[in-house]
């Protein structure tokens, strides 16, 4: 991961030029895409097995793709455009669907030893990536060197700055080897639920977590993790912190609510005071939204994709901040209805998986890899919170870096239920 960014930087920004960013990040996908057309041909005995329980959402996933080509095309989009309004508007669920291919078909047992390794790469991703915000303060010149521009702000185009800097006295902001802070900051809050798992692993009590060395170093390292989603300073990024807490912690908050209350108050408090540092990005953020509205009632089809969201980088011209009226923007309101379909059918796959281990005994590997799985499943609820705000599939790495893990683990899942014991719609809505 920090090779590939410093490939970019390097590369992008300076031995080249900065459109060969897009070359590198197409030479990535193409390369994946490689990868999963060789998983197909070496396992296609499981081809067929693997569609058997992802075929719906596989089907409709490629009715939006080509529905949304087809209008692009009526509207008149040029193919670089519709390829870019592909990838901010639904190239993550096409490495969503691959990652979990690969997998089904490739992994028949996950260990111990693969889960602890996964555990330790989280850490030093965590650790790493505070040394290297550190040393761009103290040896800025290092990269200087490896064209990285000045601290400043974003600007499309322009070597990527040194720190991300916004409102009041030009106030730092983290964004390690990310897009953007914002970017950062969903990588942190995506993978905290499983940071928080390992945390409490052994730990019934909290004045019980410095009794033992492995105990203090959990610690240190939660709280590194939760430092690192404030320094980038993204409202979006702490309130699906907050939600992620009170997901983890309903019982705890109906025993203690004045408490609740109080760090709720507290909360609204550092956001609110985050709007005022951040103050021109604030009213921009509102303003877009509302224009957007209106724009959406007035032209309630389409615009074609490429239209909207970080596409104004290139060729685009409206800038909703939020991921929801992106699509909209792209494919209309009406169709906007097949992209919730590909959402549901994944939540009804998801949905045998956790009956298959509430009904049947696993084993404790399969338990722990479950439990896990659970934890990262909680990007449904963060999702709606982060995309009120945020184009977050903005940057093509975090696709990867979650989405790949994520559908690994869910495709390995999947091949333990029996498709035949599939669940109807209505299932999907019943109390757990």
């Amino acid at each position: 991961m920090v090779f590939y960014h410093v490939i970019v930087t390097v590369l992008g920004y300076g031995i080249f030029w900065w459109d060969s960013q897009i070359y590198i990040s197409l030479a990535r996908d193409v390369l994946w895409l490689i990868f999963v057309i060789i998983s197909a041909i070496v396992y296609r005995k499981k081809v067929l097995e693997y569609l058997k329980k992802w075929k719906k959402v596989w089907l409709w996933l490629v009715f939006l793709i080509v529905f949304s080509l087809w209008i692009s095309f009526l509207n008149g989009q040029s193919l670089t455009n519709m390829m870019i309004g592909i990838k901010y508007g639904f190239f993550y669920l096409i490495v969503f669907l691959t990652a979990s291919f690969v997998w089904y078909c490739g992994i028949k047992k996950i260990n111990m030893k693969e889960i602890s390794w996964f555990q330790y790469l989280l850490i030093w991703i965590v650790v790493i990536g505070f040394l290297w915000q550190i040393l761009k303060i103290i040896r800025p010149e290092m990269f200087m060197n490896i064209w990285y521009g000045k601290f400043d702000d974003f600007y499309f185009g322009a070597n990527p700055p040194i720190y991300y800097l916004t409102g009041f006295e030009w106030t730092t902001r983290w964004q390690w080897i990310f897009a953007g802070p914002n970017n950062y900051g969903y990588f942190l809050i995506a993978f905290l639920p499983l940071v928080l798992l390992w945390w409490n692993t052994g730990i019934k009590k909290l004045k019980n977590i410095f009794k033992n060395p492995i105990s203090n170093i959990n610690f240190l390292y939660l709280g590194l993790w939760i430092l690192a989603i404030l320094m980038t300073l993204s409202r979006s990024a702490i309130l699906g912190m907050a939600l992620i807490f009170v997901l983890l912690a309903k019982d705890w908050i109906k025993k203690n609510k004045k408490a609740a209350m109080i760090i709720w108050i507290i909360l609204v408090l550092g956001i609110a005071g985050l709007s005022v540092l951040k103050w021109s990005s604030t009213v921009w953020h509102i303003q877009a939204k509302f224009a957007y509205i209106w724009e959406i009632v007035n032209n309630p089809l389409w615009h074609g994709l490429g239209t909207s969201g970080p596409a104004v980088h290139h060729e685009g011209t409206m800038l909703p901040e939020n991921y929801f009226m992106q699509v909209m923007l792209d494919i209309g309101t009406l169709w906007f209805i097949f992209w919730a379909v590909v959402i549901f059918q994944i939540l009804l796959v998801f949905k045998n998986i956790e009956n298959k281990f509430k009904s049947e005994k696993i084993d404790q590997d399969q338990e722990l890899v479950f439990l896990q799985w659970r934890r990262l499943y909680m990007w449904r609820s963060i999702l709606l919170v982060i995309w009120l705000f945020l184009h977050v599939f903005e940057d093509s790495m975090l696709n990867y870096i979650f989405f790949v893990v994520f559908w690994l683990t869910s495709g390995y899942l999947s091949q333990l239920y029996d498709v035949k014991k599939s669940l109807n719609i209505k299932s999907l809505f019943s109390k757990k």
